[in-house]
């Protein structure tokens, strides 16, 4: 046998062959799957790693506190949330504790839940639990419990918490607040019609927790109307599901009147309402503090309105965007056409241009007052404007950038007008207080001249050269006493007699004197009203006003006309009396003077009642005629008016008040006795030497005996005396404190039945005041045969006037 020569057959050695590959693929195979899934559960556990860690952070991050608890109800986890809202250091002063440990024992309730989810599958929410902190204090939690349920073993769960405290705290504020704004709410069951109120309802319908409800009973707080309109409303929220709010009044049942606002909302399925829910809050003070808003913004604006100032407010566009009624009448537009409308437009071109850098002013804060003037119509006015800004408000109150201005404007004519009345009022009075003075000075003089002249007459008779002039001084005297008189009339201040007067009747007894005064050239015409009412005037000043008059009339016809008294009954209403505030609305008789001459000058017109105002050549007129007229009508309690037109003539009116009496003073009264001499004793009391000397000589010559004192002081040492005195004759104005009337009363308290007689050069009517007839003076200067006259008429108080 050949070395060379196979010890196997190759048969057997391919089955060998074949046995080792069935062995070693499949362990190689094995070998190599189990080498993948090594690698697949490495990546597996590196991401479930991640997972851990990732979750892990999480939890140790969150704020939510979390328990993991085991099932003998041991605490085996605590992340730092659950640590701190626990109040411990560390997680480890938690771990092995009981939970319910960490739980309010008190709050059964949460620690009985807590404990029957533990082993279950059930995941469970819950609020209301109490969590004691380690410090004994207790805080309010939101909580969860998971079940932990492995496949086999003891299960446990996980406990999330959070902190609630701050949301216990606002749920509290606002039930607070609810209840402070008297809020509630309501529901009804749209199928039963149960209703459901909360405790803020009951206490706004005045009614006891749990009071039963039904719909019948909760309308019945409204009126019929009120009820209609809130069953209407629920029914369109059933019906539609729109939030609908309504205000309504409502009667408590304790009887209060007050008003609240509903919020009816619906819960519908399937296109039909099942529940109608809302609010309903008492707005009782809102509803009266609304309309005490409303009441005092129509109040405002009635006042606004009833302004005869021009109120505007322009906004920063220079846009009216309010005006009061002034403006429409100032703008002669109405109201609505003037709001809109920029400011300019009111104005022309060049009234605006007066004002409008005023208004860029007031558009950047700046207030401004100015004065323009205006011409509507015709009519030339005078205004006072005042800009005033008006600021935006910031959030923290202060002053933001202004929004726009008011302009408030007013009328400065009549105030013009006023002024120059003021004015001429005070000078009126200061030239009364100076004419005064003067008049009582010089009409002491006037009298010791005018008494000395009479007595020095008497004894000239037979000197017919020396008597001549005597009789010249005399008339001098007499035309000073004028002069004084007109003063005392110009100030208003010239003591009157006034009687119930038939002007008709005084007018027709002038009309002769007036034509000799004026001349054959002028005609004179009366003109004279039927049934004219009376007057209470004084006779003698009404004939000087209306000669004063004439004379002036004569002047301006220097080639004769025509003269016209016309005399009518008036009735002034308010109207006319706005431009005359010194009268009132009323009845009025009324006497116009007026003349065909040249007429006055405008400029001139407004000045003529002026004293010693004259447009009449030097020496030719004092300028006191229209100036006596004018106080004449005014101490009478009237006014009077002058209208002229150049080339047509002039009319002056005397308005004088109606005097419903009907005695009427005749002028041709006399006097039936006189006794011009007399052999009483009378008493004369003047501080002026000279005229109380010229007195005592006229008394003498006159048959009286007269006795004489400077003062009251030494008149009431002598009426004090056992003297018999039958008359008191006395100055009104004396010095020393004591006046004429005062001595009278104190006289009469001492002599009952002595009679009294003053005189005086001026005297103010509130001196004269107290029961001192015009009858028992006698003025300064006078004729001793007037005094006379006086003196017998007064003695013999048993002589009447016819």
């Amino acid at each position: 046998m050949s070395f060379l020569q196979p010890v196997l057959e190759p048969s057997v050695i391919a089955g060998i062959i074949a046995t080792v590959l069935l062995i070693v693929v499949p362990a190689v195979c094995a070998i190599l799957w189990q080498r993948r899934r090594v690698r697949d559960l490495r990546r597996e556990l590196i991401r479930a790693g991640i997972t851990i860690r990732r979750d892990s952070a999480i939890v140790e991050a969150s704020g939510e506190g979390v328990l993991e608890v085991d099932h003998t109800e041991a605490v085996r986890y605590a992340n730092p949330a659950a640590v701190k809202l626990l109040g411990y250091q560390s997680p480890d002063e938690i771990l092995g504790k009981n939970y319910r440990q960490l739980i309010n024992d008190s709050d059964e309730r949460s620690s009985r839940v807590v404990r029957r989810r533990s082993g279950t599958t059930d995941i469970m929410t819950g609020v209301g639990a109490m969590l004691r902190r380690k410090d004994g204090k207790r805080r309010p939690v939101e909580y969860r419990v998971v079940p932990i349920t492995p496949e086999s073993g003891p299960g446990g769960m996980v406990l999330t918490f959070r902190d609630v405290s701050e949301r216990v705290r606002l749920d509290s504020l606002l039930g607070d607040m609810q209840a402070t704004a008297l809020v509630g709410g309501w529901e009804m069951d749209v199928s039963t019609q149960r209703i459901f109120w909360t405790d803020s309802v009951y206490a706004i319908h005045d009614l006891p927790l749990g009071a039963p409800l039904d719909t019948e009973r909760c309308q019945s707080f409204f009126a019929p109307a009120d009820r209609a309109e809130l069953q209407r409303v629920l029914a369109h929220v059933g019906s539609t599901g729109e939030i609908t709010t309504l205000q309504l009044p409502l009667t408590s049942a304790r009887g209060r009147n007050i008003w609240v606002r509903l919020i009816v909302k619906a819960d519908r399925r399937n296109g039909e309402a099942i529940r109608l829910h809302g609010t309903i809050q008492d707005i009782t003070d809102r509803v009266i503090a609304e309309r005490q808003v409303i009441e005092t913004r129509d109040f405002y604006e009635l006042t606004l309105n009833a302004m005869p100032t021009l109120v505007m407010y322009i906004n920063r566009q220079r846009v009216i965007t309010y005006v009061n009624q002034a403006v429409e009448e100032f703008a002669n537009l109405p109201r609505a056409q003037c709001i809109g409308r920029p400011l300019n437009t009111l104005y022309t071109p060049e009234e605006y241009a007066l004002i409008a850098g005023h208004v860029d002013a007031a558009l950047r804060g700046e207030a401004d007052t100015i004065k323009h003037g205006t011409a509507r119509n015709g009519r030339a006015r005078d205004w006072q404007m005042h800009l005033v800004p008006e600021f935006a408000q910031r959030a923290d109150g202060t002053k933001g950038d202004p929004r726009g201005f008011f302009a408030i404007s007013y009328d400065l004519t009549e105030i013009k007008r006023l002024e120059a009345r003021l004015l001429q009022a005070q000078k009126m009075e200061a030239i009364g207080q100076l004419t005064g003075g003067i008049a009582h000075d010089f009409n002491n003089l006037l009298g010791v001249v005018l008494g000395n002249l009479q007595l020095l007459e008497r004894g000239v008779d037979d000197n017919p050269n020396l008597a001549r002039k005597v009789h010249t001084a005399m008339r001098a005297a007499m035309r000073g006493a004028d002069l004084t008189r007109r003063l005392l009339a110009l100030a208003r201040r010239q003591i009157l007699d006034p009687n119930v007067v038939d002007l008709n009747r005084q007018l027709t007894g002038l009309a002769d004197l007036m034509q000799r005064t004026l001349g054959e050239s002028i005609e004179v015409r009366m003109v004279q009203a039927h049934d004219l009412w009376h007057t209470r005037v004084d006779a003698g000043q009404f004939e000087n006003a209306i000669l004063n008059l004439a004379i002036n009339a004569r002047d301006a016809m220097p080639r004769g006309g025509r003269l016209t008294v016309k005399t009518q009954n008036v009735r002034l209403d308010a109207s006319f009396t706005l431009t005359h505030p010194q009268i009132e609305p009323g009845e009025y008789v009324s006497v116009s003077v007026s003349d065909n001459g040249v007429g006055i000058e405008p400029e001139v017109l407004s000045r003529v009642f002026e004293p010693f105002f004259t447009t009449k050549e030097s020496g030719k007129g004092s300028g006191l005629g229209l100036a006596m007229v004018h106080g004449f009508t005014e101490q009478a309690g009237g006014v009077a008016t002058i209208a002229s037109e150049l080339g047509r003539g002039t009319t002056v009116q005397l308005l004088l008040p109606r005097c419903r009496e009907e005695q009427v003073v005749r002028e041709d009264t006399i006097i039936t006795r006189i006794a011009p001499t007399g052999h009483e004793t009378i008493l004369v009391v003047e501080d002026d030497a000279d005229l109380r000397d010229t007195v005592v000589t006229a008394l003498t010559q006159f048959g009286y005996r007269a006795l004489a004192a400077p003062n009251a002081e030494r008149a009431l040492n002598i009426l004090s005396g056992s003297e018999h005195i039958d008359l008191l004759f006395t100055d009104v104005m004396m010095p020393g404190g004591t006046l004429g009337p005062e001595l009278a009363r104190r006289a009469r308290e001492m002599r009952p039945n002595i009679e009294v007689l003053f005189t005086t050069g001026y005297a103010d009517s509130a001196v004269l005041s107290g029961g001192i007839s015009a009858a028992d003076v006698i003025h300064k200067p006078y004729r001793n045969e007037e005094l006379a006259m006086r003196v017998r008429h007064v003695l013999d108080r048993e002589i009447r006037v016819a």
